[in-house]
């Protein structure tokens, strides 16, 4: 059952996201999208939970893993409107340990695109380490980049969380959740935290694994076992993910994190309460489409400024194009700390949205040109190009219904 508000123009929408669940593609899930600072769509329904005894509620919060990058890079944009951080300045003038091992002339801003090189930590790391803020920064500071920085970009899957937040944090006095939580949460009355207290816990849905095919089921012990050399084009990304010192495998596998049912790290109270400011932002469908809307309309709303126009426009322009050195090769595309569409990433119909999606499905967007935002969160991951299907599906009816191409 789907419970919540849509604008009758838009009832083709809802049923795309209404066959979502009922089909048992989405288990639950929740969608808001706005248009010129208004809610056209504020929808939930399915289960919170495998066994579906308990229903998807209006107030229901998950981990959204990635689509916290865009709420971080909220945090530092803030703090350059300020005059308090240079974008070209180096990351050492902020965080003189950081200059160690050569990257003394590394700037601010490639570690909002993602060309830093430091796309994960060298040294193995003990399962939980990312909760550990001291130890992951220190060891970002400490390591060389696994390329020269600037001549490439790859993926920061998880550090990208920690050097943005460790700028924000040695530039404000704040750690990047309080940062959060004061400039942005509290003004704009967000229900979504970096950093979750203790008593939302009851609110929270659990991240279930996405469920592996038939096909991969077979092929993967089989593609594991066959040597490296042998891995023909994208399965050797298979290979380099589990690798720890390619820079695919140390991003997603230093530490390994479980992905299993019942395991998974990102379902403990250490992981909720953690600052990771890359991955496990906790919040609602709403709150998203709220933040992004109000870049959206011009970038405050309210009476609350999150960013100037001018900033915005800065924010989506293109800082990093083309193949992913982490992802796989995939065709990625980096504005300051926003995803950008491209034929293998979507941020909506529009290429030039800005936004952000998280591993699983999740997704948040800011449509400036078309005053258009959206705010999608979900409890079942789903696979590769599947993941984004429900958010980027009832988008697309929307953007269709408006008549925007």
């Amino acid at each position: 059952m789907v419970n919540g508000y849509c604008d009758e123009r838009f009832v083709e929408a809802k049923k795309i996201f209404e066959e979502s669940i009922d089909s048992g593609f989405e288990l639950g899930c929740a969608i808001t999208l706005e248009v010129e600072g208004e809610v056209v769509l504020d929808l939930w329904g399915g289960h919170a939970d495998l066994d579906k005894t308990k229903e998807w509620k209006e107030d229901t919060i998950v981990n959204v893993f990635s689509t916290t990058k865009g709420m971080a890079a909220m945090c530092l944009l803030q703090l350059v409107e300020k005059g308090l951080i240079d974008l070209d300045a180096p990351v050492s003038q902020y965080w003189p340990e950081f200059a160690a091992s050569g990257k003394e002339n590394i700037p601010v801003r490639y570690l909002l695109c993602h060309k830093s090189g430091l796309c994960g930590v060298r040294e193995p790391l003990d399962q939980g380490s990312f909760a550990d803020w001291e130890l992951i920064c220190s060891e970002l500071a400490k390591q060389e980049p696994f390329w020269e920085p600037g001549t490439a970009h790859g993926y920061h899957a998880i550090t990208y969380g920690h050097l943005v937040g460790e700028v924000v944090r040695r530039v404000s006095g704040k750690s990047i959740g309080q940062y959060f939580n004061d400039e942005i949460a509290v003004p704009l009355n967000l229900d979504f935290w970096i950093g979750l207290p203790e008593d939302k816990f009851n609110r929270v849905t659990d991240i279930n694994p996405d469920k592996p095919g038939l096909l991969q089921k077979i092929l993967m012990p089989i593609l594991l076992k066959l040597p490296k050399s042998l891995a023909p084009g994208s399965l050797k990304m298979l290979f380099d993910f589990t690798d720890p010192t390619t820079p695919a495998g140390a991003a997603f596998n230093n530490p390994k994190m479980s992905m299993q049912t019942g395991e998974m790290e990102a379902n403990t109270a250490e992981w909720r309460k953690a600052e990771i400011p890359a991955a496990n932002g906790h919040g609602t469908a709403r709150s998203i489409a709220k933040l992004y809307g109000a870049l959206a309309i011009g970038g405050s709303r309210d009476g609350v400024h999150v960013l100037s126009q001018e900033t915005i426009e800065m924010a989506r322009q293109t800082e990093s194009d083309g193949k992913d050195l982490v992802l796989g090769q995939i065709h990625t595309r980096f504005g300051l700390g926003f995803m950008l569409g491209t034929e293998d990433v979507s941020m909506g119909p529009n290429k030039d949205a800005m936004g952000h999606g998280g591993a699983g499905g999740s997704l948040g967007f800011a449509d400036p040109d078309n005053k258009i935002s959206l705010g999608f969160i979900m409890n079942q991951m789903h696979p590769g190009i599947t993941a984004w299907k429900t958010a980027t599906d009832v988008a697309e009816s929307v953007y269709k219904t408006l008549n925007i191409s």
